[in-house]
């Protein structure tokens, strides 16, 4: 198999200690669980130590429940084995995953790397002709911008995307995370202040254009410039 093929997909880890991690599905089988000896290792003691695998096959990537027990959860629905699309919530335990697979992970492009052919013969989504970033200002009033990836962490932690040297911030804050459609959707991991937009308290957000996101004493700005 191609290796393009296989790194074309990826899981975002939702809840639980390892909230915002983003995993790459980069093998033909994939497994999933407790057991440190598995591909994608969830540190939650209510998921079994070998509770499923993601297949590749002809026909895409396909969620195998390995237990056997009825626990291994797509969209709401207990599964034996499952065809998984774009955006599918996984849930395992009391840990919830995002699946996404090619479109949804197309590299993020600048916008010196998008030729003519192109836009040839369709329609762009205007969502994909933009570049997206947050606005940083610094307490000397230097602006810093940083380009959105299609998951983006935010926290106290060094390992974080956007570090933010500031008690009031957890260390795993928030992530930023790109929707098949485009758009970028802001959501709070949990954390002890809390997560602003434009004033208000979130958990989930759907990032607009001039949209402020405070986060501790910090705050950037969300935009989108097209070209």
């Amino acid at each position: 198999m191609a290796q393009e093929q296989i790194s074309s997909a990826y899981l975002v880890i939702q809840q639980g200690p390892q909230a915002g991690k983003r995993v790459e599905i980069w093998k033909d089988c994939t497994t999933i669980g407790r057991s440190r000896e598995c591909d994608i290792f969830l540190e939650d003691i209510s998921v079994h130590r070998k509770q499923a695998s993601i297949i590749y096959t002809n026909a895409g990537f396909v969620l195998r429940d390995d237990h056997g027990s009825g626990d291994s959860i797509v969209n709401d629905k207990p599964v034996k084995e499952q065809l998984l699309i774009d955006g599918d919530n996984l849930l395992f335990g009391h840990t919830q995953l995002l699946f996404f697979s090619h479109e949804a992970t197309r590299p993020f492009q600048q916008p010196s790397s998008r030729g003519k052919e192109s836009r040839m013969g369709k329609m762009l989504d205007p969502n994909a002709s933009a570049i997206a970033k947050l606005d940083f200002t610094n307490v000397r009033g230097t602006v810093k911008s940083f380009e959105l990836q299609p998951e983006v962490t935010i926290g106290r932690s060094r390992d974080c995307s956007i570090f933010l040297e500031d008690l009031a911030v957890s260390r795993l804050h928030a992530t930023i995370h790109q929707l098949p459609n485009g758009t970028y959707e802001l959501e709070d991991n949990h954390s002890a202040t809390g997560t602003f937009v434009n004033g208000q308290p979130i958990s989930h957000c759907l990032l607009q254009e001039g949209d402020i996101v405070q986060i501790g004493a910090n705050k950037l700005t969300f935009r989108r410039s097209a070209f």
